[in-house]
């Protein structure tokens, strides 16, 4: 234990009321303050008032750690320090992180010669004593010949610090000793703390001007890129005003899979095509930008006043980087002069054996630097709009995908699998924010409070956040197909059951339209089978959608009856399973329309990707469900055909190989409930989150929270090895595209150490292939969860690993009336209302019960004696 003694001073009551109405004052103050520059003229008028220094200045951390006096309040026979520039040396990264841990540091005579330590070192350790949280002492020497040299002799310091880090310091300087009380102290350090949190605000608030306006371009940009029907590339040209605009650039080059447009003032189109060659193989970052180009690319120097300054966005589509778009926006030079408080080259000096050294400056007298080949800097909010475009051309680029496709096409071999990869990178994006999407409206859907109307527009955003995720996932389908990559996932399943409950899930899609939807099923048709039924639901609901969909008046009819097995192909054939214990059967499929038909020349037209026929144009649709369910019924060993009259009717017969099985392999699916708590009794369980968007992170918070688990959440690899080493969680639920280091990585790292075999590790990331899959086992991960994730889906593997139980909802009956709970005899009349369907499925079922009736009374007559000995009732 370290304490450290100063003197007290006797304060009265008076003086306390003193210091709360000061107090109270300064922060109305800054309250009134009306921009960034006013706040911190306020902030050091204020504080050299409460100490009494001879100067107080607002020193501002720049982004490679240099420094700007940006506010200063002083005696006026002082040198003005106002706007002087300091380098990082002057306040290197120890010190930096000194001002993050303490937020004042005090020294009251720079000059004054410390008493020794006794002893010298730790007894124990027998280390020096570790005087970092000191304030009266344990000051680097470097820093007392600094400040000697700019004369003070007694400095007092404040730390700035926002939710990024060291924002800046308040650094206070006194020409003779000076002590400041304790309480005044406390105080300083309390203004600190709450001017770091205004000048946030004040930050924001200019910084809100200028969003509101990149907002309305955005929004322009947007609709036009979403809503036209054109290439990308004429769209962008025809807006280059509102695209310069955007990050207040002079120039812009667009490049979208190799066709190059310049815009403003630019370098030529050879300098450019070789600057991005340049940014693709060493800047392969999502975006960049340097307000220096020249720098990292001296082949700059030459177009100065074109480029001096560079922003970037790139979408990469594959490794090999042959295939990708980029943005390009340039700024000229801006010739510049930095005010530096000294000499910069002073900083470093040669010793006595010629080693360079960093050294207190000698002079800090204004030193003028002139800054050539250099624009104006890029501002955060200018690179937060340039993300925002990207996001914006990546969502364009997915609805203009079959003119992307068509493209590719006719590009080099490589191009297809180009396709498939830059597909599934889209994929990623997308569905990351549509995991916070569809996460959050489970989350304020657990809210029984929430008015009905709001629960409609949840609804809402839940269905329209599905639509988009079937689009994507039809997108990747068609990239799994087209990679070889597609597998059969094969069970044991209801036939029956999965015909009706997809003529139900259509059926109001019908009934909307006035079209009658009709059911014809064969005798031969088995009702437990073994397949995909996944595979043969999509296929299912695609024939029906479509059928339904093209049919403005008229009938759509499902028949299937099961056929001898057909051999398609031995390739296809060979995915399905032959084991001579279950036979195979042709599941023969018919979906008949009486909707607008197809024309002869299109009927193997409608099964390519992304294509449609003329009518297809008109309706909502992206022109895949066809080709993959084809792909999907020749995976299965069968195909789907059609036959079609123009404006009469069209008929689409689907056949697939299927396996007979009994009754008792069906598994009956778990009924899917919420989850409201952890059941009592229970010791409590950690989760550790660890994902880089802060959206989904607060999403697994507070979800995990609301349960009832012991959360805590990091954002990147590194961060989690530290907390999990410190508060070693039960499970981690894993990103794994993040900064720093990635979900695999983080997840070897934590195997190989002590004790990181116990933790369960669940990879939850947005990357949704099964080689996704693969390489998240291979990495040491437990499981691995896709987003957006299903509520159920995450609680149910957290039980599994972790033994947990929970409290699940009620679910609460409809109510009913007395009038309805009286008993009431039916008759063949009341059956009338009916549809003849019903009544045949009705005898239908009457049947099966007459027959299991008549099965278990025989049973019941064989039943053996319960007195019977063992062989009895063997």
């Amino acid at each position: 234990m370290i304490l450290e003694l100063e003197p007290v001073r006797s304060l009265r009551s008076t003086d306390l009321i003193q210091f709360y109405h000061r107090l109270q004052a300064v922060i109305a103050n800054f309250r009134n303050a009306t921009n960034l520059k006013s706040l911190a003229k306020t902030l050091a008028r204020e504080v050299k008032t409460m100490i009494g220094f001879d100067r107080v200045m607002i020193y501002r951390f720049e982004a490679d750690d240099s420094g700007v006096v940006i506010a200063e309040d002083k005696q006026s026979h002082l040198e003005s320090y106002l706007g002087l520039h300091y380098l990082a040396v002057d306040i290197a990264a120890p010190a930096r992180k000194l001002f993050c841990r303490n937020w004042m540091r005090f020294i009251p005579d720079i000059n004054h010669t410390p008493v020794c330590l006794i002893p010298t070192n730790h007894p124990l350790t027998n280390t020096p004593l570790d005087l970092s949280d000191s304030l009266l002492r344990g000051v680097y020497p470097c820093h007392i010949e600094y400040l000697q040299n700019m004369g003070v002799a007694g400095s007092m310091t404040i730390s700035l610090i926002t939710d990024k880090g060291l924002w800046g310091l308040i650094a206070c300087h006194h020409y003779s000793p000076k002590l400041v009380d304790y309480e005044t102290r406390k105080a300083c350090e309390l203004l600190g703390q709450f001017a770091s949190i205004e000048l946030v605000h004040q930050e924001e608030r200019e910084l809100d001007v200028y969003r509101t306006h990149v907002k309305v371009i955005q929004d322009e940009l947007q609709q036009t890129l979403l809503q036209e029907s054109n290439f990308i590339e004429q769209v962008l040209i025809r807006n280059t005003s509102q695209l310069l605009d955007l990050v207040h650039a002079q120039g812009a080059a667009i490049l979208l899979d190799g066709y190059l447009t310049l815009v403003g003032q630019t370098p030529s189109a050879t300098q450019v095509q070789e600057l991005v060659a340049w940014l693709v193989q060493h800047q392969a970052k999502r975006v960049f930008a340097t307000d220096s180009l020249s720098r990292l690319y001296p082949e700059a120097k030459a177009f100065p006043d074109q480029a001096s300054g560079l922003l970037a966005i790139s979408i990469l589509f594959n490794h090999s980087k042959q295939k990708s778009y980029h943005i390009i926006w340039f700024r000229p030079e801006q010739i510049q002069t930095v005010n530096w408080a000294g000499n910069p080259q002073d900083a470093i000096t040669i010793n006595e054996i010629g080693e360079m050294q960093l050294s207190p400056r000698k002079s800090f007298a204004m030193w003028k630097e002139t800054v050539q080949e250099t624009s104006l800097p890029w501002e955060v909010a200018e690179l937060e709009a340039a993300t925002e475009m990207r996001n914006t051309l990546m969502l364009a680029v997915l609805e203009f995908s079959q003119i992307a496709l068509e493209q590719a096409a006719k590009q080099a071999a490589i191009a297809s699998r180009a396709k498939s990869q830059f597909l599934a990178k889209m994929s990623h994006e997308l569905r990351t924010p549509l995991n916070a999407i569809l996460g959050f409206t489970q989350l304020m859907n657990r809210n029984e409070k929430i008015p009905s109307e709001f629960q409609e527009d949840l609804g809402i955003i839940s269905r329209s956040g599905k639509h988009l995720l079937t689009l994507i996932n039809d997108v990747l389908e068609m990239s799994k197909i087209e990679a070889g990559q597609l597998e059969l996932t094969e069970n044991s399943f209801d036939l029956h059951q999965l015909i009706y409950s997809i003529r139900e899930m259509v059926a109001l899609k019908a009934l909307k339209k006035g079209i009658d939807l009709r059911t014809e099923q064969h005798s031969s048709v088995p009702r437990y089978v073994y397949g995909d039924e996944s595979k043969l639901r999509q296929i299912l609901i695609n024939l029906l959608s479509n059928a339904i969909k093209f049919t403005t008046r008229g009938s759509v009819i499902l028949r299937f009856q099961a056929l001898t097995k057909k051999l398609y192909s031995v390739n296809s054939f060979d995915s399905i399973s032959t084991d001579d214990s279950q036979p195979i059967i042709t599941l023969h499929l018919e979906v008949e329309d009486t909707g607008c038909g197809i024309a002869q020349s299109d009927i193997e037209t409608v099964f390519e990707a992304f294509t449609q026929t003329e009518p297809g144009r008109h309706v909502q649709g992206t022109g895949l469900g066809l080709s993959i369910s084809r792909q999907f019924a020749r995976l299965m060993g069968g195909d789907i055909t059609a036959r079609s009259i123009l404006n009469q009717k069209s008929t689409f017969i689907c056949e697939v190989l299927l396996s007979l099985v009994s009754a008792g392999d069906i598994i009956a699916p778990e009924t899917t409930r919420t989850v409201i708590g952890l059941e009592p009794g229970q010791p409590t369980r950690r989760i550790l989150v660890v994902e880089d968007l802060r959206e989904n992170r607060l999403l697994l918070v507070r979800l995990l929270e609301l349960v009832g688990f012991e959360v805590c959440a990091v954002e990147n690899g590194k961060e989690a090895i530290a907390l999990w080493s410190e508060w070693h969680p039960d499970l981690i639920l894993m990103d794994i595209q993040m900064p720093v280091m990635d979900g695999y990585e983080t997840t070897r790292q934590i195997r190989v150490r002590e004790g990181g075999q116990d933790v369960v590790i669940i990879a939850l990331t947005a990357y949704a292939f099964e080689e996704d899959y693969t390489t998240s086992i291979q990495a040491g991960c437990n499981d691995h969860i896709t987003k957006p994730f299903l509520e159920a889906i995450l609680f149910d593997r957290i039980a599994y690993y972790l033994g947990v139980r929970y409290c699940y909802r009620e679910e609460a009956l409809p109510g009913l009336d007395q009038q309805t709970l009286l008993p009431k005899s039916l008759t063949a009349k009341d059956l009338q209302v009916m549809s003849p369907e019903w009544i045949i499925q009705a005898h239908y079922s009457g049947a099966l019960c007459s027959s299991g009736s008549q099965r278990c009374q025989t049973l019941q007559s064989h039943r053996p004696n319960p007195q019977a000995g063992a062989s009895s009732r063997q």
